[in-house]
Protein backbone atom coordinates (compact mmCIF):
# COMPACT_ATOMS: atom_id res chain seq x y z
CA UNK A 1 0.00 0.00 0.00
CA UNK A 2 1.28 3.30 -0.96
CA UNK A 3 2.35 5.29 1.81
CA UNK A 4 0.29 8.33 1.27
CA UNK A 5 -2.77 5.50 1.09
CA UNK A 6 -1.77 4.49 4.24
CA UNK A 7 -1.35 7.99 6.13
CA UNK A 8 -5.25 8.65 4.84
CA UNK A 9 -6.73 5.29 6.45
CA UNK A 10 -4.85 6.02 9.41
CA UNK A 11 -6.14 9.90 9.98
CA UNK A 12 -9.43 8.30 9.19
CA UNK A 13 -9.37 5.55 12.10
CA UNK A 14 -7.70 8.31 14.46
CA UNK A 15 -10.39 10.40 13.70
CA UNK A 16 -13.31 7.36 14.07
CA UNK A 17 -11.92 6.51 17.70
CA UNK A 18 -12.21 10.16 18.55
CA UNK A 19 -15.62 10.62 17.30
CA UNK A 20 -17.48 7.81 17.07
CA UNK A 21 -16.75 5.94 20.53
CA UNK A 22 -19.59 6.61 23.11
CA UNK A 23 -20.94 9.17 20.74
CA UNK A 24 -24.21 8.72 22.43
CA UNK A 25 -23.28 8.49 25.64
CA UNK A 26 -23.13 12.10 26.98
CA UNK A 27 -26.38 14.27 26.90
CA UNK A 28 -27.15 16.47 24.78
CA UNK A 29 -25.46 19.47 26.49
CA UNK A 30 -25.82 23.43 26.47
CA UNK A 31 -28.58 24.79 24.10
CA UNK A 32 -27.92 24.28 20.80
CA UNK A 33 -27.60 20.58 20.82
CA UNK A 34 -31.35 19.96 21.88
CA UNK A 35 -33.11 22.87 19.91
CA UNK A 36 -31.27 21.39 16.66
CA UNK A 37 -32.42 17.71 17.53
CA UNK A 38 -35.81 18.93 18.74
CA UNK A 39 -36.32 20.93 15.42
CA UNK A 40 -34.74 18.12 13.55
CA UNK A 41 -37.54 15.56 15.08
CA UNK A 42 -40.43 18.24 14.37
CA UNK A 43 -39.34 18.24 10.83
CA UNK A 44 -39.79 14.40 10.78
CA UNK A 45 -42.78 14.04 12.59
CA UNK A 46 -44.60 16.77 10.48
CA UNK A 47 -42.91 16.05 7.25
CA UNK A 48 -42.28 19.83 6.52
CA UNK A 49 -38.01 20.03 5.41
CA UNK A 50 -38.84 23.72 4.35
CA UNK A 51 -39.93 25.67 7.83
CA UNK A 52 -37.98 24.85 10.73
CA UNK A 53 -39.97 25.09 14.37
CA UNK A 54 -39.02 24.39 17.72
CA UNK A 55 -41.47 24.04 20.82
CA UNK A 56 -44.25 25.14 18.34
CA UNK A 57 -42.45 27.85 17.34
CA UNK A 58 -40.49 29.55 13.87
CA UNK A 59 -37.18 28.98 14.54
CA UNK A 60 -34.85 32.01 12.80
CA UNK A 61 -31.80 30.80 14.17
CA UNK A 62 -30.50 28.19 11.51
CA UNK A 63 -30.54 26.95 8.01
CA UNK A 64 -31.76 23.79 7.84
CA UNK A 65 -29.13 21.44 6.37
CA UNK A 66 -28.31 20.45 9.94
CA UNK A 67 -31.51 19.40 10.23
CA UNK A 68 -31.80 17.54 6.99
CA UNK A 69 -28.77 15.74 8.28
CA UNK A 70 -30.06 14.73 11.62
CA UNK A 71 -32.74 13.27 9.86
CA UNK A 72 -31.32 10.93 8.35
CA UNK A 73 -29.31 10.36 11.52
CA UNK A 74 -32.80 9.30 13.14
CA UNK A 75 -33.54 7.30 10.67
CA UNK A 76 -30.17 5.26 11.08
CA UNK A 77 -29.71 5.13 14.99
CA UNK A 78 -33.18 6.28 15.94
CA UNK A 79 -34.24 9.39 18.23
CA UNK A 80 -31.65 9.32 20.23
CA UNK A 81 -28.57 11.25 21.17
CA UNK A 82 -26.20 8.93 18.82
CA UNK A 83 -29.00 9.62 15.53
CA UNK A 84 -28.55 13.60 16.62
CA UNK A 85 -25.16 13.69 16.33
CA UNK A 86 -24.21 10.68 14.05
CA UNK A 87 -23.99 13.16 10.67
CA UNK A 88 -21.91 15.70 12.56
CA UNK A 89 -19.15 12.97 13.28
CA UNK A 90 -19.09 11.74 9.99
CA UNK A 91 -18.56 14.90 8.56
CA UNK A 92 -15.87 15.69 10.80
CA UNK A 93 -14.25 12.49 9.56
CA UNK A 94 -14.46 14.05 6.44
CA UNK A 95 -13.50 17.31 7.14
CA UNK A 96 -9.34 15.47 8.79
CA UNK A 97 -9.42 13.52 5.67
CA UNK A 98 -9.33 16.93 3.46
CA UNK A 99 -6.76 18.44 6.03
CA UNK A 100 -4.07 15.23 5.24
CA UNK A 101 -5.29 15.67 1.58
CA UNK A 102 -4.76 19.47 1.69
CA UNK A 103 -1.78 19.12 3.43
CA UNK A 104 0.12 16.53 1.63
CA UNK A 105 -0.68 18.46 -2.19
CA UNK A 106 0.80 21.48 -0.17
CA UNK A 107 3.37 20.47 1.24
CA UNK A 108 3.98 16.96 1.30
CA UNK A 109 3.12 13.56 2.97
CA UNK A 110 4.87 14.33 6.25
CA UNK A 111 3.07 17.45 6.75
CA UNK A 112 -0.45 16.23 5.45
CA UNK A 113 0.08 13.02 8.28
CA UNK A 114 0.89 15.67 11.17
CA UNK A 115 -1.73 18.50 9.67
CA UNK A 116 -5.11 15.36 9.60
CA UNK A 117 -3.57 13.94 13.04
CA UNK A 118 -3.80 17.18 14.76
CA UNK A 119 -7.21 18.44 12.96
CA UNK A 120 -8.59 14.68 14.24
CA UNK A 121 -7.05 14.66 17.99
CA UNK A 122 -7.07 18.29 18.95
CA UNK A 123 -9.94 19.15 21.34
CA UNK A 124 -12.37 21.40 19.68
CA UNK A 125 -12.33 18.71 17.32
CA UNK A 126 -13.52 16.14 19.82
CA UNK A 127 -16.16 18.37 21.37
CA UNK A 128 -17.50 20.22 17.44
CA UNK A 129 -17.39 16.85 15.90
CA UNK A 130 -19.49 15.26 18.69
CA UNK A 131 -22.09 17.81 18.46
CA UNK A 132 -25.69 18.21 17.13
CA UNK A 133 -25.14 21.71 15.61
CA UNK A 134 -24.52 23.52 12.39
CA UNK A 135 -20.67 24.01 12.59
CA UNK A 136 -19.57 20.47 11.67
CA UNK A 137 -21.43 20.85 7.92
CA UNK A 138 -19.99 24.60 7.67
CA UNK A 139 -16.22 23.36 8.86
CA UNK A 140 -17.18 20.30 5.50
CA UNK A 141 -18.11 22.33 2.85
CA UNK A 142 -15.76 25.20 3.35
CA UNK A 143 -13.12 22.96 4.15
CA UNK A 144 -13.91 20.77 0.74
CA UNK A 145 -14.14 24.40 -0.92
CA UNK A 146 -10.56 24.61 -0.02
CA UNK A 147 -9.55 21.51 -1.22
CA UNK A 148 -11.20 22.45 -4.56
CA UNK A 149 -9.53 25.52 -4.56
CA UNK A 150 -5.87 24.00 -3.89
CA UNK A 151 -6.44 20.96 -6.38
CA UNK A 152 -7.66 23.54 -9.46
CA UNK A 153 -5.39 26.27 -9.08
CA UNK A 154 -2.20 23.62 -8.26
CA UNK A 155 -0.85 25.60 -5.93
CA UNK A 156 2.44 23.21 -4.71
CA UNK A 157 5.74 23.65 -2.61
CA UNK A 158 7.66 24.28 -4.60
CA UNK A 159 5.91 24.75 -7.67
CA UNK A 160 6.78 28.34 -8.79
CA UNK A 161 4.67 30.87 -7.49
CA UNK A 162 2.21 32.67 -9.76
CA UNK A 163 -1.10 34.11 -9.56
CA UNK A 164 -4.11 31.05 -8.96
CA UNK A 165 -6.12 30.57 -11.69
CA UNK A 166 -9.14 27.88 -12.10
CA UNK A 167 -10.64 26.57 -14.68
CA UNK A 168 -14.71 26.22 -14.59
CA UNK A 169 -15.56 23.01 -13.32
CA UNK A 170 -13.15 23.29 -9.99
CA UNK A 171 -15.29 26.34 -9.42
CA UNK A 172 -18.33 25.07 -9.46
CA UNK A 173 -17.37 22.03 -7.55
CA UNK A 174 -16.41 25.23 -4.99
CA UNK A 175 -19.58 26.82 -5.62
CA UNK A 176 -21.70 24.37 -4.82
CA UNK A 177 -19.71 23.59 -1.62
CA UNK A 178 -20.58 27.42 -0.31
CA UNK A 179 -23.94 27.02 -1.54
CA UNK A 180 -24.08 23.42 0.68
CA UNK A 181 -22.46 25.65 3.74
CA UNK A 182 -24.86 28.73 3.18
CA UNK A 183 -27.41 26.21 3.73
CA UNK A 184 -25.63 25.01 6.80
CA UNK A 185 -25.43 28.48 8.69
CA UNK A 186 -25.88 31.20 6.25
CA UNK A 187 -24.01 33.85 4.15
CA UNK A 188 -20.74 33.44 5.98
CA UNK A 189 -20.32 29.85 4.06
CA UNK A 190 -19.79 32.10 0.68
CA UNK A 191 -18.23 35.32 1.90
CA UNK A 192 -15.25 34.23 3.86
CA UNK A 193 -13.95 31.46 1.82
CA UNK A 194 -14.81 33.56 -1.05
CA UNK A 195 -12.62 36.45 0.77
CA UNK A 196 -9.86 34.15 1.46
CA UNK A 197 -9.06 33.46 -1.94
CA UNK A 198 -9.17 36.62 -3.22
CA UNK A 199 -7.02 37.42 -0.35
CA UNK A 200 -4.86 34.83 -1.35
CA UNK A 201 -4.83 35.94 -5.33
CA UNK A 202 -3.99 39.71 -4.52
CA UNK A 203 -1.00 38.45 -2.19
CA UNK A 204 0.51 36.53 -4.85
CA UNK A 205 -0.40 39.18 -7.64
CA UNK A 206 1.62 41.42 -5.57
CA UNK A 207 5.39 38.92 -6.77
CA UNK A 208 3.72 39.16 -10.58
CA UNK A 209 3.03 42.77 -11.38
CA UNK A 210 2.77 41.91 -15.04
CA UNK A 211 -0.79 40.88 -14.27
CA UNK A 212 -3.08 43.33 -13.82
CA UNK A 213 -5.67 43.14 -10.99
CA UNK A 214 -8.82 42.45 -13.22
CA UNK A 215 -7.15 39.65 -14.60
CA UNK A 216 -6.12 38.32 -11.11
CA UNK A 217 -9.89 38.13 -9.68
CA UNK A 218 -11.37 37.01 -12.95
CA UNK A 219 -8.68 33.95 -13.21
CA UNK A 220 -10.47 32.48 -9.68
CA UNK A 221 -13.78 32.96 -11.23
CA UNK A 222 -15.65 34.50 -8.38
CA UNK A 223 -18.92 35.21 -9.95
CA UNK A 224 -18.78 31.58 -11.42
CA UNK A 225 -18.38 30.71 -7.56
CA UNK A 226 -21.36 33.27 -6.35
CA UNK A 227 -23.70 31.97 -9.04
CA UNK A 228 -23.50 28.57 -8.48
CA UNK A 229 -23.61 28.91 -4.79
CA UNK A 230 -26.73 31.12 -5.05
CA UNK A 231 -28.30 28.52 -7.18
CA UNK A 232 -27.99 25.52 -4.87
CA UNK A 233 -29.50 27.85 -1.73
CA UNK A 234 -31.23 30.22 -3.12
CA UNK A 235 -34.19 28.21 -3.69
CA UNK A 236 -35.03 27.26 -0.31
CA UNK A 237 -34.08 30.83 1.13
CA UNK A 238 -37.03 32.05 -1.30
CA UNK A 239 -39.27 29.01 -0.24
CA UNK A 240 -39.06 29.79 3.49
CA UNK A 241 -39.36 33.38 3.04
CA UNK A 242 -42.73 32.86 0.75
CA UNK A 243 -44.15 30.40 3.55
CA UNK A 244 -43.14 32.01 6.70
CA UNK A 245 -44.85 35.85 5.08
CA UNK A 246 -40.33 36.77 5.20
CA UNK A 247 -40.49 36.56 9.32
CA UNK A 248 -37.68 33.74 8.90
CA UNK A 249 -35.54 35.67 6.53
CA UNK A 250 -36.00 38.99 8.59
CA UNK A 251 -35.51 37.42 11.96
CA UNK A 252 -32.23 35.51 10.55
CA UNK A 253 -30.20 37.76 8.84
CA UNK A 254 -31.11 40.84 10.66
CA UNK A 255 -31.29 39.45 14.04
CA UNK A 256 -28.89 36.41 14.11
CA UNK A 257 -26.02 37.92 11.23
CA UNK A 258 -26.36 41.67 11.39
CA UNK A 259 -27.18 41.46 15.16
CA UNK A 260 -24.68 39.06 16.39
CA UNK A 261 -21.95 40.82 14.26
CA UNK A 262 -23.02 44.73 15.01
CA UNK A 263 -23.35 43.93 19.27
CA UNK A 264 -23.14 41.35 21.72
CA UNK A 265 -25.90 38.69 22.33
CA UNK A 266 -26.81 36.34 25.13
CA UNK A 267 -23.98 37.34 27.13
CA UNK A 268 -21.18 36.07 24.67
CA UNK A 269 -18.57 38.81 24.53
CA UNK A 270 -14.55 39.31 24.73
CA UNK A 271 -11.79 41.25 24.40
CA UNK A 272 -9.13 40.63 21.12
CA UNK A 273 -7.40 38.20 22.75
CA UNK A 274 -10.82 35.78 22.71
CA UNK A 275 -9.82 33.94 19.67
CA UNK A 276 -6.34 33.22 20.58
CA UNK A 277 -7.02 31.71 23.71
CA UNK A 278 -9.95 29.55 22.28
CA UNK A 279 -7.52 28.19 19.60
CA UNK A 280 -4.82 27.54 22.51
CA UNK A 281 -7.45 25.51 24.25
CA UNK A 282 -9.04 24.01 21.16
CA UNK A 283 -6.03 22.87 19.34
CA UNK A 284 -4.40 21.48 22.50
CA UNK A 285 -2.72 19.08 22.68
CA UNK A 286 -0.78 20.44 19.63
CA UNK A 287 -1.11 23.51 20.55
CA UNK A 288 1.99 23.12 22.35
CA UNK A 289 3.98 24.19 19.54
CA UNK A 290 1.78 26.59 18.91
CA UNK A 291 3.86 30.18 19.27
CA UNK A 292 6.88 28.16 17.68
CA UNK A 293 4.83 27.06 14.99
CA UNK A 294 3.73 30.83 14.57
CA UNK A 295 7.54 32.41 14.51
CA UNK A 296 7.99 29.49 12.41
CA UNK A 297 5.71 30.14 9.69
CA UNK A 298 6.39 33.82 10.10
CA UNK A 299 10.28 32.82 9.24
CA UNK A 300 9.59 30.96 6.24
CA UNK A 301 7.10 33.97 4.77
CA UNK A 302 10.01 36.32 5.06
CA UNK A 303 12.18 33.77 3.53
CA UNK A 304 13.30 34.29 -0.01
CA UNK A 305 10.40 33.39 -2.64
CA UNK A 306 12.95 30.35 -3.45
CA UNK A 307 11.74 28.81 -0.91
CA UNK A 308 8.67 26.59 -1.50
CA UNK A 309 6.53 26.29 1.77
CA UNK A 310 6.30 30.51 0.83
CA UNK A 311 2.63 29.87 -1.19
CA UNK A 312 1.21 27.19 0.41
CA UNK A 313 1.91 29.53 4.01
CA UNK A 314 0.74 32.66 2.39
CA UNK A 315 -2.35 30.51 1.85
CA UNK A 316 -3.01 28.76 4.90
CA UNK A 317 -2.34 32.51 6.38
CA UNK A 318 -5.32 34.13 4.56
CA UNK A 319 -7.75 31.03 5.17
CA UNK A 320 -6.96 31.79 9.58
CA UNK A 321 -6.77 35.70 9.24
CA UNK A 322 -10.31 35.76 6.94
CA UNK A 323 -12.02 33.77 9.99
CA UNK A 324 -10.35 34.56 13.08
CA UNK A 325 -9.83 38.37 12.01
CA UNK A 326 -13.22 38.53 11.03
CA UNK A 327 -15.14 37.07 13.96
CA UNK A 328 -12.69 39.22 16.30
CA UNK A 329 -14.54 42.15 14.71
CA UNK A 330 -17.70 40.93 15.47
CA UNK A 331 -19.76 41.78 19.24
CA UNK A 332 -20.69 38.24 19.72
CA UNK A 333 -18.12 35.59 20.16
CA UNK A 334 -18.28 31.63 20.82
CA UNK A 335 -15.45 29.52 20.25
CA UNK A 336 -17.28 27.53 17.66
CA UNK A 337 -16.99 30.46 15.07
CA UNK A 338 -13.53 29.73 14.35
CA UNK A 339 -13.48 26.12 13.85
CA UNK A 340 -13.00 26.08 9.86
CA UNK A 341 -9.57 28.03 10.56
CA UNK A 342 -8.49 24.40 12.15
CA UNK A 343 -7.40 22.86 9.54
CA UNK A 344 -5.24 26.15 8.40
CA UNK A 345 -3.44 25.71 12.12
CA UNK A 346 -3.55 22.15 11.95
CA UNK A 347 -0.88 21.67 8.63
CA UNK A 348 0.97 24.98 9.46
CA UNK A 349 1.54 22.89 13.19
CA UNK A 350 2.19 19.72 11.06
CA UNK A 351 4.68 21.74 8.88
CA UNK A 352 6.44 22.73 11.63
CA UNK A 353 6.77 19.51 13.62
CA UNK A 354 7.78 17.78 10.31
CA UNK A 355 10.43 20.54 9.67
CA UNK A 356 11.38 20.03 13.28
CA UNK A 357 11.61 15.87 12.43
CA UNK A 358 13.89 16.51 9.53
CA UNK A 359 15.96 19.59 10.91
CA UNK A 360 14.47 22.14 8.38
CA UNK A 361 12.95 23.87 11.36
CA UNK A 362 16.06 26.19 12.29
CA UNK A 363 14.94 29.82 13.15
CA UNK A 364 16.89 32.42 11.50
CA UNK A 365 19.01 34.26 14.68
CA UNK A 366 22.35 33.85 13.70
CA UNK A 367 23.58 35.82 16.55
CA UNK A 368 22.43 33.83 19.48
CA UNK A 369 23.79 34.33 23.21
CA UNK A 370 26.68 32.77 24.50
CA UNK A 371 24.51 30.83 26.81
CA UNK A 372 22.78 29.11 23.74
CA UNK A 373 25.84 28.11 22.58
CA UNK A 374 26.08 26.14 25.82
CA UNK A 375 23.07 25.20 26.28
CA UNK A 376 23.69 22.97 22.76
CA UNK A 377 25.64 20.31 25.16
CA UNK A 378 22.40 19.75 26.77
CA UNK A 379 20.54 19.24 23.91
CA UNK A 380 23.26 17.76 21.89
CA UNK A 381 20.19 16.06 19.12
CA UNK A 382 19.54 19.41 18.09
CA UNK A 383 21.34 20.89 15.01
CA UNK A 384 20.01 24.11 16.39
CA UNK A 385 19.91 24.59 19.64
CA UNK A 386 17.16 28.02 20.11
CA UNK A 387 14.84 25.04 18.19
CA UNK A 388 15.58 22.10 20.77
CA UNK A 389 14.56 24.44 23.56
CA UNK A 390 11.39 25.44 22.02
CA UNK A 391 10.77 21.60 21.93
CA UNK A 392 11.85 20.82 25.23
CA UNK A 393 9.56 23.89 26.93
CA UNK A 394 6.55 22.09 24.85
CA UNK A 395 6.80 18.77 26.41
CA UNK A 396 7.42 20.40 29.98
CA UNK A 397 3.80 22.83 29.11
CA UNK A 398 2.38 18.97 27.90
CA UNK A 399 3.65 17.72 31.88
CA UNK A 400 2.05 20.96 33.40
CA UNK A 401 -1.11 20.47 31.65
CA UNK A 402 -1.50 16.54 32.70
CA UNK A 403 -0.69 17.29 36.00
CA UNK A 404 -3.31 19.64 36.11
CA UNK A 405 -5.81 17.62 35.37
CA UNK A 406 -4.96 14.93 37.38
CA UNK A 407 -5.75 17.73 40.46
CA UNK A 408 -8.42 19.08 38.59
CA UNK A 409 -10.52 16.30 37.43
CA UNK A 410 -11.15 14.29 40.93
CA UNK A 411 -11.83 17.99 42.48
CA UNK A 412 -14.69 18.81 39.68
CA UNK A 413 -15.99 14.94 39.92
CA UNK A 414 -16.44 15.32 43.25
CA UNK A 415 -18.80 18.44 43.24
CA UNK A 416 -20.17 17.78 40.08
CA UNK A 417 -19.79 13.73 39.74
CA UNK A 418 -19.40 11.98 42.81
CA UNK A 419 -18.01 8.39 42.56
CA UNK A 420 -16.15 9.64 39.50
CA UNK A 421 -13.25 11.31 41.14
CA UNK A 422 -11.09 8.19 39.33
CA UNK A 423 -10.87 10.53 36.03
CA UNK A 424 -8.31 12.01 37.71
CA UNK A 425 -6.17 9.03 36.21
CA UNK A 426 -6.67 10.80 32.47
CA UNK A 427 -3.82 13.31 33.66
CA UNK A 428 -1.41 10.79 33.79
CA UNK A 429 -1.51 9.98 29.46
CA UNK A 430 -0.12 13.75 28.67
CA UNK A 431 2.22 13.38 31.46
CA UNK A 432 3.70 10.00 30.32
CA UNK A 433 3.87 11.23 26.77
CA UNK A 434 5.56 14.34 27.93
CA UNK A 435 8.58 12.18 29.37
CA UNK A 436 8.46 9.68 26.74
CA UNK A 437 8.58 12.45 23.74
CA UNK A 438 11.33 14.26 25.93
CA UNK A 439 13.10 10.91 26.20
CA UNK A 440 13.13 10.55 22.47
CA UNK A 441 14.29 13.25 21.69
CA UNK A 442 17.16 13.43 23.92
CA UNK A 443 17.95 9.56 21.70
CA UNK A 444 17.76 11.84 18.65
CA UNK A 445 14.48 10.08 17.72
CA UNK A 446 12.09 12.97 16.98
CA UNK A 447 9.79 11.17 14.71
CA UNK A 448 8.94 8.49 17.82
CA UNK A 449 8.68 11.88 20.06
CA UNK A 450 5.75 12.89 17.56
CA UNK A 451 4.54 9.69 17.62
CA UNK A 452 4.12 9.58 21.68
CA UNK A 453 2.56 13.41 21.15
CA UNK A 454 0.04 12.19 18.42
CA UNK A 455 -0.72 8.68 20.52
CA UNK A 456 -1.74 10.80 23.65
CA UNK A 457 -3.51 12.81 22.09
CA UNK A 458 -5.82 10.55 20.52
CA UNK A 459 -6.24 8.77 24.05
CA UNK A 460 -6.78 11.95 25.81
CA UNK A 461 -9.33 14.07 23.89
CA UNK A 462 -11.64 10.19 23.04
CA UNK A 463 -11.64 9.70 27.13
CA UNK A 464 -12.17 13.15 27.78
CA UNK A 465 -15.54 13.49 25.21
CA UNK A 466 -16.76 10.05 25.70
CA UNK A 467 -16.24 8.24 29.36
CA UNK A 468 -15.60 11.77 31.22
CA UNK A 469 -18.52 13.60 29.34
CA UNK A 470 -20.61 10.65 30.08
CA UNK A 471 -19.62 10.55 33.65
CA UNK A 472 -20.60 14.28 34.30
CA UNK A 473 -23.56 13.95 32.00
CA UNK A 474 -24.96 10.84 34.05
CA UNK A 475 -27.16 12.36 36.70
CA UNK A 476 -27.67 16.05 35.67
CA UNK A 477 -29.97 17.77 33.41
CA UNK A 478 -33.60 17.02 31.55
CA UNK A 479 -32.69 13.82 30.88
CA UNK A 480 -32.33 12.52 34.17
CA UNK A 481 -35.51 14.37 34.91
CA UNK A 482 -37.41 12.56 32.49
CA UNK A 483 -36.34 9.34 33.23
CA UNK A 484 -37.38 9.16 36.70
CA UNK A 485 -40.72 9.72 35.63
CA UNK A 486 -41.42 5.58 34.87
CA UNK A 487 -43.94 6.62 32.44
CA UNK A 488 -43.91 7.42 29.05
CA UNK A 489 -42.72 11.47 28.82
CA UNK A 490 -45.14 12.21 25.81
CA UNK A 491 -48.32 11.53 27.24
CA UNK A 492 -48.10 14.34 30.10
CA UNK A 493 -48.96 17.27 30.12
CA UNK A 494 -45.41 19.82 30.29
CA UNK A 495 -45.10 23.11 30.99
CA UNK A 496 -41.94 25.54 32.62
CA UNK A 497 -41.93 28.50 34.43
CA UNK A 498 -39.79 31.60 32.84
CA UNK A 499 -37.72 29.51 31.18
CA UNK A 500 -37.78 26.26 28.70
CA UNK A 501 -34.49 24.08 28.98
CA UNK A 502 -34.30 23.03 25.61
CA UNK A 503 -33.48 19.97 26.23
CA UNK A 504 -36.39 19.11 27.74
CA UNK A 505 -38.63 19.64 24.74
CA UNK A 506 -35.93 16.87 23.12
CA UNK A 507 -35.98 14.24 25.80
CA UNK A 508 -40.05 14.58 26.30
CA UNK A 509 -40.89 14.42 22.60
CA UNK A 510 -43.86 17.18 23.80
CA UNK A 511 -44.59 20.96 23.29
CA UNK A 512 -43.50 22.84 26.36
CA UNK A 513 -45.71 25.34 27.91
CA UNK A 514 -44.28 28.56 28.94
CA UNK A 515 -45.62 29.58 32.38
CA UNK A 516 -45.18 32.84 33.73
CA UNK A 517 -46.39 32.84 37.42
CA UNK A 518 -46.59 30.60 40.22
CA UNK A 519 -50.30 30.66 40.08
CA UNK A 520 -50.08 29.43 36.05
CA UNK A 521 -48.05 26.49 37.72
CA UNK A 522 -51.00 25.75 40.24
CA UNK A 523 -53.37 26.47 37.65
CA UNK A 524 -51.93 23.89 35.47
CA UNK A 525 -51.02 21.26 38.06
CA UNK A 526 -55.02 20.97 38.79
CA UNK A 527 -55.54 20.48 34.79
CA UNK A 528 -54.68 16.59 34.50
CA UNK A 529 -53.26 14.41 37.15
CA UNK A 530 -50.17 13.98 34.53
CA UNK A 531 -49.50 17.91 34.60
CA UNK A 532 -46.04 17.98 35.01
CA UNK A 533 -44.16 20.95 35.38
CA UNK A 534 -40.46 21.77 35.46
CA UNK A 535 -39.11 24.38 37.53
CA UNK A 536 -35.52 25.01 38.99
CA UNK A 537 -34.25 25.42 42.77
CA UNK A 538 -34.10 29.61 42.19
CA UNK A 539 -37.99 29.61 41.75
CA UNK A 540 -39.16 26.57 44.98
CA UNK A 541 -39.63 28.99 47.34
CA UNK A 542 -42.25 31.06 45.44
CA UNK A 543 -43.57 28.38 43.65
CA UNK A 544 -44.26 25.84 46.90
CA UNK A 545 -46.63 27.78 48.49
CA UNK A 546 -48.97 27.88 46.09
CA UNK A 547 -49.20 24.85 45.02
CA UNK A 548 -52.54 22.47 44.95
CA UNK A 549 -52.96 19.95 48.13
CA UNK A 550 -51.37 16.69 46.48
CA UNK A 551 -48.68 18.32 44.91
CA UNK A 552 -45.38 18.56 45.64
CA UNK A 553 -41.72 17.54 44.26
CA UNK A 554 -41.56 14.63 42.07
CA UNK A 555 -37.50 14.43 41.72
CA UNK A 556 -34.93 17.02 41.89
CA UNK A 557 -31.82 16.57 39.86
CA UNK A 558 -28.54 18.54 39.65
CA UNK A 559 -27.18 20.56 36.56
CA UNK A 560 -23.59 22.26 35.69
CA UNK A 561 -25.00 25.37 36.78
CA UNK A 562 -25.38 25.91 40.87
CA UNK A 563 -28.86 24.93 40.50
CA UNK A 564 -31.21 22.04 40.40
CA UNK A 565 -34.31 20.78 37.84
CA UNK A 566 -37.65 20.23 40.11
CA UNK A 567 -40.14 18.10 38.50
CA UNK A 568 -43.55 19.24 39.79
CA UNK A 569 -46.74 17.01 39.51
CA UNK A 570 -49.45 15.17 41.67
CA UNK A 571 -47.48 13.04 44.65
CA UNK A 572 -48.14 9.51 43.96
CA UNK A 573 -50.32 7.78 47.15
CA UNK A 574 -50.97 4.20 48.51
CA UNK A 575 -54.06 2.38 50.07
CA UNK A 576 -52.32 0.09 52.29
CA UNK A 577 -54.86 -3.00 52.86
CA UNK A 578 -52.83 -5.87 54.36
CA UNK A 579 -54.50 -8.44 52.02
CA UNK A 580 -53.28 -7.27 48.44
CA UNK A 581 -51.53 -4.85 47.25
CA UNK A 582 -53.51 -1.92 45.37
CA UNK A 583 -52.43 0.00 42.23
CA UNK A 584 -50.89 3.53 42.77
CA UNK A 585 -53.11 6.11 42.56
CA UNK A 586 -52.82 9.89 42.34
CA UNK A 587 -54.34 12.28 45.19
CA UNK A 588 -57.25 14.68 44.13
Amino acid sequence: MPATRFHGWLVAATAAIVLLVRLGGPALWDDDEPKNAACSLAMLDSHDWVVPTFNGRLRVEKPPLVNWIQVAGFTLCGRNETGARLGSALLTVGTCLLTWLIGTTLLGPAVGLLGGLAMATCVWTAVGGRAATPDAPLLFFTTLAAYLFVRGSGIRAGAGGGVPTLSLWPAVGIGFACGAATLAKGPIGLVLPLLTFLAFTAWRRQSCREVGWMAAISGIRPFTIVLVATVVAAPWYAWVTLRTDGEWLRGFLFVHNIGRFASTMEGHSGSILYYPTVVAVGLFPWSIVLAAMLAHAACILRAPAADGRREPLQLLTCWVVVWIGGFSCAGTKLPGYVWPAYPALAIATGLFLANWANGRAVFPWPHLPERFRKLRLSIADDADPLTGLVMRVAWSILAATGLALAIGLPIAAHRLAPGCEWLGVLGLIPLAAAGLAWRSQSAGMRPRALAFLAIAACLLVTLMASVAAESFSRAQGPRTLVATLGEHASECDWACLWNVPPSLVFYTGAQIKKLDTADDVAAHLRRHPRSRVVIDSRQESLVTASLPPGCGVLSRVPTLAEHDFLLLGRLPVHDTQPEHDTPLAFAD
